[in-house]
């Protein structure tokens, strides 16, 4: 049973959601905090229905979920609070380290100042290569892209993406699946057979819509973006296409995006190789631990 509890201190009053749940044998009551004072009816339901979401948790612990939905909620206040000249700086901001980190997770030598240069001063750095210029300029339209979708996750989103995260650079690839076998250097890593994997993309936009209303979001996008990248269905663009669809399913359940620094690269593919083998545990706790640190700046607002 999932209820509203009002406690009294001081003079003032503090509303929880609670639930009793069974845990090794034992029943124990959780308890979420969701603000001061009078709370409207229908902010309660929403809590309360987030909460028993959050009570299937298969890889966050309660505690993670709740600082989760306290970064949430401090997002949205501070998104508020700078109006939309305060939405377009942070967005302008974000977007940048965004491109920056990703493309650099995958090899690009561009620093993060001349990834704004090209993003956003249309200026072109004088030893950046063509291939360079294009990877930071097809991510920025792909995150413009998705800003303004208002569709749901399928097929033909994961192939648009592709299609824009290799334009200019594989025009004979992009928005087409792989006809090859891929490797990744280094790493003994074994993808399926090309020939499988339209069939393995459609069966994971079918995993996600069964799992959508069942899993809590943040996991929900974790893990789908990992089953992306086991399939690898293209030749080049897979892992920044996984976190644009991680960061999107974010987005579109009112969470804040991720962006996975390259300083902490080698902790993130080793994650993302335990994922590979279908253990998720490591992948999600490291990106609960990316989204603190993302965020540490709501701490001094």
């Amino acid at each position: 049973m999932v209820y509203h509890e009002i406690k009294r201190r001081g003079g003032k009053k503090y509303n929880y959601i609670v639930s009793t749940v069974r845990q090794d044998g034992k029943w124990k009551k959780l308890r979420k905090y969701v603000g001061e004072g009078d709370i409207s009816a229908n902010i309660i339901e929403r809590e309360k229905k987030e909460f028993k979401r959050d009570n299937r948790l298969l890889y966050l612990t309660p505690q993670q979920a709740e600082e989760i939905e306290n970064i949430r909620r401090k997002f949205d206040a501070y998104l508020k609070k700078g109006g939309k000249s305060g939405l377009e700086n942070f967005k302008e901001w974000f977007f940048t380290e965004l491109t920056y980190n990703s493309n650099a997770i995958e090899g690009t030598s561009l620093s993060l100042r001349e990834t704004s240069m090209i993003i956003n001063e249309g200026i072109v750095p004088k030893n950046a290569s063509l291939r360079e210029v294009n990877e930071a300029k097809n991510h920025k339209e792909a995150l413009d892209f998705l800003l303004d979708y208002k569709g749901d996750v399928d097929e033909k989103l994961v192939l648009k993406l592709h299609s824009i995260i290799l334009n200019d650079i594989d025009d004979n690839n992009a928005g087409k699946y792989r006809n090859v076998p891929v490797f990744i250097l280094g790493y003994d890593v074994k993808f399926p057979h090309h020939t499988k994997v339209p069939e393995l993309v459609k069966k994971l936009v079918k995993w996600y819509k069964i799992n959508r209303k069942k899993m809590h979001p943040f996991e929900l996008a974790g893990v789908f973006s990992m089953k992306f990248v086991s399939i690898h269905p293209f030749i080049d663009g897979n892992g920044r296409c996984s976190r644009l669809l991680m960061n999107y399913i974010l987005k579109k359940n009112n969470y804040p995006e991720i962006n996975v620094y390259v300083k902490d690269r080698v902790n993130y593919l080793r994650a993302v190789r335990k994922a590979n083998d279908e253990n998720y545990a490591m992948i999600i706790d490291f990106l609960y631990m990316t989204l603190k640190k993302n965020y540490k700046f709501l701490e001094e607002v």
